[in-house]
């Protein structure tokens, strides 16, 4: 069973934007084996891990990896 990542852009994050409306839950996203800088796929969009917080589901909330809280 694989664990699935989310992730919410963050608020220094010139794509801070693009969050989904409901700000406060954390979209889906996977991490891409690619040369560039852009490795973070989710919302639509490919993000820099420092544009990011990355999180883990625990239940009904979310751990973060990567600084941040939800």
């Amino acid at each position: 069973m694989s664990t699935q990542l989310y992730a919410a852009i963050r608020e220094d994050s010139r794509y801070f934007y693009q969050n989904p409306p409901q700000r406060a839950l954390p979209f889906p996203v996977k991490i891409l084996d690619t040369t560039d800088c852009y490795r973070v796929k989710g919302n639509g969009d490919q993000y820099r891990l420092a544009d990011v917080c990355l999180f883990v589901k625990a239940g009904n909330s979310y751990r973060p990896l990567n600084g941040g809280a939800v």
